[in-house]
């Protein structure tokens, strides 16, 4: 049990911020918009190192927190979603690819909309870290874990989390599973090195979570300001539950 009481907390994932219209992009001023709804309706926005922090000294964080991770590291990152944070007072996790860090996203899995798109620097990511943001591992390659052998998937967990540290000089706690694929093992293996672990499991983080396969929100579902303006509501958690159970349905089916 990750709290004592009935809270439920958003964790928010974003990937990409840019025009192509793929699922996992934002607009820029998508991205603004959003930023600046959360921040009007009083939330506060932080990085998941924070969230757990809090949750270790305080038995829970304040109300109306929202967790903000951004998956892959890409370098529009730093170029327009890094200055409406900083304008907001808004914390951040990015999860980075390890080994593609000042390269491209040539990972097999990418939506066929989305170009192919620089990822930041480790001087970028140096420079991001100096103004508050979090950096979590997204494993060395990209791969699934769920379909590596065991020693490929300790290789995974092990060097991305060195690499960073050794690029930043500071812990890298937290982590995200590509493609939100994992098995036992998987699991096992990621809560060995790191303190946290995100999935794609589609929901808020709740006292019943599993802090190695921690709930998100998918941007792609807040794009409705109406929608995202009633994050803290039943009606919202309804509409999520909905979103829920026709994802189930197309994956059955597909």
């Amino acid at each position: 049990m990750l709290y004592s009481n009935d809270l439920k907390f958003p964790v928010l994932t974003y990937h990409s911020i840019d025009p192509s219209g793929s699922v996992i992009s934002k607009s820029r001023s998508e991205f603004k918009t959003e930023m600046e709804l959360l921040r009007e309706i009083g939330f506060r926005a932080v990085s998941l190192d924070t969230f757990l922090n809090e949750l270790r000294e305080n038995g829970k964080p304040a109300e109306k927190t929202v967790v903000l991770t951004f998956d892959d590291g890409f370098r529009n990152f730093y170029e327009d979603a890094l200055p409406i944070l900083s304008n907001c007072g808004f914390g951040a996790t990015v999860f980075l690819v390890a080994a593609f860090c000042g390269k491209h996203n040539d990972w097999e899995g990418n939506p066929p909309e989305l170009p192919r798109s620089q990822l930041m620097s480790w001087n970028e990511i140096r420079e991001a870290a100096n103004a508050g943001i979090e950096f979590g591992s997204h494993t060395m390659t990209h791969r699934s874990l769920a379909r590596l052998k065991p020693g490929e998937v300790k290789a995974e967990l092990i060097d991305s989390k060195k690499m960073i540290e050794d690029k930043l000089g500071k812990k890298v706690s937290t982590f995200a599973y590509p493609f939100g694929e994992y098995n036992d093992f998987v699991k096992r293996s990621a809560s060995e090195q790191y303190d946290a672990a995100c999935s794609t499991l589609l929901g808020k983080v709740s006292r019943k979570s599993d802090i190695y396969a921690l709930e998100r929100l998918d941007a792609y579902y807040l794009s409705n300001r109406k929608i995202l303006g009633m994050i803290e509501s039943s009606i919202f958690d309804g509409y999520i539950g909905c979103r829920n159970v026709l994802r189930k349905f197309r994956a059955a089916i597909a």
